[in-house]
Parts: structure tokens; sequence; C-alpha cells
């Protein structure tokens, strides 16, 4: 069955950073940025899994983009794409899985793809039997060679007022 939920989501962004501590480094992460999205999805369930599909919004840059959110067995599938089937502009399908390395293709509107390395450290999932709740993920990100954050990701669901 399929209801209308609200969703807000926070993307924070660290750059890590080793400190010298005696003999060896302690990593430390510097908060880098941060996004926080208020939005409306659609949460259903198919088998153990649950997905939760939501359009993106113009403040996170991704007007015209779709984003379908898998929850299954202790991992959680992100894909992201144009609404148009036809629109290359954006294309993503991340797979994240506590202690999982997974390599994946990247595309953005101006740019080809690029090669994005995933590193998940933890999925902390707090979800009511309504699919109610906190979903949070921390896990690292290297883009080739352009850069490599830790991000923590926590998706938080809500019954729509609507």
């Amino acid at each position: 069955m399929k209801k209308n939920v609200n969703l807000k989501i926070t993307s924070t962004q660290y750059v890590e950073n080793l400190k010298p501590s005696g003999e060896t480094f302690l990593r430390e992460l510097e908060k880098e940025d941060s996004i926080e999205i208020h939005t409306e999805g659609t949460l259903y369930s198919k088998g153990n899994a649950m997905y939760i599909l939501y359009d993106e919004t113009e403040k996170a840059g991704l007007e015209d983009t779709r984003t379908l959110v898998k929850l299954n067995e202790g991992a959680l599938s992100i894909r992201r794409y144009g609404k148009d089937d036809t629109d290359m502009n954006m294309d993503m399908d991340m797979e994240l899985k506590p202690g999982m390395r997974n390599i994946t293709r990247y595309k953005a509107p101006t740019l080809p793809f690029l090669e994005l390395e995933l590193y998940t450290n933890s999925l902390d999932e707090n979800l009511d039997e309504n699919g109610y709740g906190k979903i949070s993920v921390d896990y690292r990100i290297k883009l080739d060679q352009f850069f490599t954050r830790r991000n923590i990701l926590e998706i938080e669901v809500k019954p729509s007022l609507s």
C-alpha cells in the first residue's frame, strides 16, 4: 500500500583530518557543508523492502530529478535519475551497506560520467511498523581524483499532514 509522507532529509559533509596523538593519529571530522530539505514523498513496501520515492528540490540544485530510496536487509540503495526517462542529465546509483565498498558511476548535468567510490561505516534504521521514523547512514565518498569526504545522511519519515 502506498502512502504520502513528509520527509526531512539532512546531508552533512565532513572533511576528515588526521591529527597527531602521541605516536599515532586520530581521525577528526571537520564540518564542511550541510543541507536540510523538507519535501513530500511516497512510502511503500514490496516484499521485505521499503521504498521512499520523492522529487528533488531546487534548493538541493537537483530540480527535475527524482530519487528512489530502498531499504532492504541492512542495505540502503539510492537511485537518482531525471524525471523524464529520456533525460540523461542526472543519473546515480548508490548501494550503502555497512563494511562494504562500492564503486559506481555518477552522471551530473554538465559533467561526463565520474567514478564514485563509497565505503559505508554504519547504517541505522529506526522505523516503526508504519514506516515512520529515521534512517541514518554514515559513509565515505570518493569522487574520482577530485575529493574524498565523509557524509552523514539522515532521512526522517513522518505522516503526511494532507
